[in-house]
């Protein structure tokens, strides 16, 4: 996943993210350290368009529907 992807919010069983279901644009990803006790994680900013928000979510909880050139 790259900056400009169009992304699609999959989430998993124990999410409760807002735009689960929402397609966004892909911003940056980087991996989280130093989590208070969590696994090292790559996360993604994405951009949604419905209300405009640009928020983190796991990476592993988005899938690829247009890659950018």
């Amino acid at each position: 996943m790259k900056a400009g992807d169009l992304v699609l919010l999959r989430g998993s069983m124990w999410s409760s993210y807002a735009h689960e279901g929402e397609v966004g644009l892909a911003l940056e990803t980087e991996i989280m350290t130093n989590r208070n006790g969590y696994l090292d994680a790559e996360f993604s900013r994405v951009l949604w368009g419905k209300d405009g928000e640009a928020v983190l979510c796991k990476t592993e909880h988005l899938e690829v529907v247009s890659e950018s050139r």
